[in-house]
C-alpha cells in the first residue's frame, strides 16, 4: 500500500513554487489533460503566484492561468532539486506531470499504477 501525502506534505511542496517562473509544463498522462485550451505550453513564461489545497485537490495559480490538479486516491507529489523536460525512454515510469522551473527546480505528479488518474484542468485568467 502507497503511503498518502498529507495536505500540509503537499502544502508544503508547492510553497516552493511561489515567485518561481515556468519553463514547462508536461502532461504525460494520456487521459490526464481535461482541458484543450489553452494547452500546458501556454503556462511557459508564466510566474507562479499562489497555490491551495483542499483534500487530493490543488490549484496553482500563475500571472496568466489557473492550474487545477486532482491527485486521485494515489497521486504524490515529488519535489525534484534538478529538473529537466521529461524525454520518453524505456526504464523508470514516467510521472503524469512534470513542471520545470526557470530555476532549475521543478516537480513530479506521479502515480503507483500504469492506469492514470490524476487529472489536469488549465484556465486562463480573466
Amino acid at each position: 500500500m502507497v503511503a498518502i501525502q498529507t495536505l500540509d506534505e503537499i502544502q508544503a511542496i508547492l510553497a516552493r513554487l511561489e515567485g518561481e517562473e515556468i519553463v514547462v509544463l508536461q502532461v504525460l498522462g494520456i487521459n490526464s489533460l481535461k482541458s484543450f485550451s489553452p494547452m500546458p505550453d501556454a503556462l511557459a513564461g508564466d510566474t507562479i503566484e499562489s497555490s491551495a489545497v483542499s483534500e487530493r485537490h490543488f490549484t496553482v495559480t500563475t500571472t496568466g492561468h489557473e492550474m487545477a490538479i486532482d491527485l486521485q486516491r494515489t497521486g504524490k507529489v515529488v519535489w525534484l532539486p534538478n529538473a529537466e523536460p521529461y524525454v520518453m525512454a524505456v526504464g523508470p515510469a514516467r510521472p503524469t506531470v512534470r513542471l520545470v522551473l526557470a530555476n532549475g527546480e521543478g516537480l513530479d505528479l506521479t502515480e503507483p499504477a500504469k492506469t492514470k488518474r490524476i487529472t489536469v484542468t488549465i484556465s486562463a485568467r480573466a
